[in-house]
């Protein structure tokens, strides 16, 4: 980046992806070295969107309010570069700066709206400025925004400004290696030297392990604007024990992955930067998210356990080394309709979605695999019964995703490299026959709950599949395929998953949602539950719980390749005033679909 050579930023080269860097990835894998590879060509992209973001500025009359000129920006950003240049695409690399450049490109697109004047968003680019000219020991006077009250330091702090309007300015002076927002604002060094908080700043504060002796440490960002994957969040500290109870799950998970896989471990500290809180999230699962615009950064509510902290970074760390992959090369072309069913989503997926879904996955069944040699004995069943899940459903989605015509010549290659990872898998010997059998009716379960959500049959078979009920006829022949009609409300509860986890694991762990008697009966493989299921339908026709249970608890019945049926069809019977059993609808077209 050169004051003098605007056309075309300093570094933004062209990149080659070696084969093997390739093929490590689409097996799943990608050690420290790929992982460096791909931390480059993110930091070209970031150099790039840089240059689009200050020209789409500079083009727009009066964005940046009563901020200083954009060329300002880019001078000092330029020299910082020169004088620093590892300082400095640290800074530009870290994961909320990524998520501000994506954001305030998008406000500038008018695809995305914020709480305050565009020139509030836009400003961060000063705050970035004060810091980049802070670690390469350059004098600088500017000023930053103030979103109420406060103004945000990537990578040191945020500083607190009393009684100020929630959108307001502050000056900034950087000299003598400290940073000093107006004369009775905070005044830090290069560390932020405040780690927790101090009269005006609040500290962004870490996290901390040790990866084969070397010490791995990343943000714990709570206090950041753009800290969220869309609009900017108010600070929102974790008090000391939820920071303790952070930090020691951290260093824990990655002892762990450290023990058992280390060169993922190695690959986390070179491209893992930042964490930052969900809350509000049921105890009973993890929520996770990523995005492509913040390489290095994770979203997570605080895993109940170790083992959950580290499969969250597989599965999160697997996103990101896909959204940096897709940055370089088209995998796929589709028209994004949401279409697939996605075995560990409630929801149709589009293909690229279903994509990074398989490749997260693909991370996650291998974490399992390799911690089957160091599960303590009172957590082995549980930790089996989650390796054979996650292969069943890493299998499926694989095998959907070979299948799409719309995938590239890199994207089917990608697959091969996929795929290759499956077969030892299958044929591993540690999983008892009655886990996979459990596994296999909890995937089975949720692909059927999936299709009566989402899928809808012909109209016009539905009508006559319900006259020849009515007739007391046999089922009306050839059935044309359902086609997916995603249903985004569609309540869910997974109680018959949590209670076969409960099950085989402490039998209080987790807070699932209660099973019905219906649900409970099924899993003792009582007779009767068919019938426990009728009777939920009666008072509630429309339950996809329940019918998915009926379903189920039917047995090896061909209504498990269609199983949006039965439900079609009753509610085409309630329509025309004919009363009738879901039990004996359910069994009528098992009957006649095995015919």
């Amino acid at each position: 980046m050169q004051p003098d050579a605007r056309s075309a930023p300093a570094q933004a080269d062209h990149h080659l992806l070696p084969s093997a860097y390739f093929s490590d990835l689409a097996a799943g894998r990608g050690g420290p070295e790929t992982v460096r590879f791909l931390r480059t060509t993110e930091y070209s992209r970031r150099l790039l969107l840089l240059r689009t973001l200050l020209d789409a500025v500079a083009g727009t009359p009066g964005a940046l309010g009563p901020l200083p000129p954009v060329d300002t920006a880019w001078d000092i950003l330029a020299a910082a570069q020169q004088r620093a240049p590892e300082d400095f695409a640290e800074l530009l690399m870290h994961p909320q700066v990524g998520i501000w450049l994506g954001h305030g490109l998008r406000r500038m697109s008018h695809t995305a709206w914020g709480d305050g004047p565009l020139w509030t968003d836009l400003g961060y680019l000063y705050a970035v400025c004060a810091v980049a000219a802070l670690r390469a020991g350059l004098p600088l006077r500017t000023t930053v925004p103030l979103r109420d009250g406060t103004a945000m330091f990537p990578t040191l702090g945020l500083a607190r400004l009393p009684d100020r309007p929630r959108w307001g300015t502050a000056e900034v002076v950087v000299g003598g290696g400290r940073l000093r927002l107006d004369p009775q604002g905070a005044c830090v060094g290069p560390s932020g030297d405040h780690g927790d908080d101090a009269p005006g700043w609040q500290g962004l504060r870490t996290l901390r392990a040790d990866v084969s002796g070397r010490p791995m440490t990343l943000w714990m960002d709570d206090i950041d604007p753009y800290r969220d994957l869309s609009e900017p969040l108010p600070p929102q500290r974790l008090d000391k024990d939820e920071l303790a109870r952070w930090r020691e799950r951290f260093g824990y998970a990655l002892d762990l992955l450290a023990d058992i896989d280390p060169s993922t471990a190695a690959a986390m500290a070179v491209g893992l930067r930042t964490i930052v809180e969900v809350r509000r999230a049921p105890v009973w699962v993890v929520l996770s998210a990523s995005s492509g615009d913040a390489f290095g950064g994770l979203l997570s509510s605080l895993p109940p356990d170790p083992v959950g902290f580290a499969v969250t970074l597989v599965h999160e760390f697997q996103h990101t080394k896909l959204g940096a992959l897709l940055h370089l090369l088209t995998l796929e072309q589709d028209a994004g309709a949401e279409r697939h069913y996605a075995p560990w989503r409630n929801d149709p997926r589009p293909l690229s979605g279903l994509l990074q879904g398989a490749y997260a996955f693909l991370g996650i069944t291998d974490f399992w695999c390799r911690y089957l040699d160091r599960v303590p004995p009172a957590g082995r069943p549980l930790a089996e019964f989650e390796f054979a899940l996650r292969r069943r459903q890493t299998q499926e989605a694989v095998d959907t995703l070979r299948a799409d015509p719309a995938l590239t010549a890199h994207g089917r290659r990608f697959l091969r490299g996929m795929a290759a990872r499956l077969p030892a898998w299958w044929s591993d010997p540690r999983i008892r026959p009655e886990t996979a059998a459990l596994a296999e009716f909890t995937a089975t379960d949720h692909r059927t709950g999936w299709r009566i959500r989402h899928l809808a049959p012909a109209p016009d078979d539905v009508r006559a599949l319900a006259r020849a009920f009515t007739a007391g006829a046999a089922v009306y022949g050839p059935v044309a395929e359902s086609t997916v009609v995603p249903d985004p409300v569609a309540p869910w509860s997974q109680a018959r998953a949590g209670l076969i986890r409960q099950r085989l694991a402490v039998p209080d762990a987790g807070d699932w949602p209660a099973p019905s008697a219906a649900d409970r009966a099924l899993a003792a493989g009582d007779p009767a539950a068919p019938d426990d299921y009728a009777r939920l339908l009666a008072g509630d026709p429309e339950d996809a719980d329940a019918w998915t249970g009926l379903v189920l608890a039917l047995g090896g019945s061909p209504l498990l390749h269609r199983p949006e049926l039965p439900r079609a069809v009753h509610r085409e019977l309630r329509l025309t005033g004919t009363t009738a059993d879901p039990g004996d609808v359910a069994r009528w077209l098992a009957a006649g679909l095995g015919t």
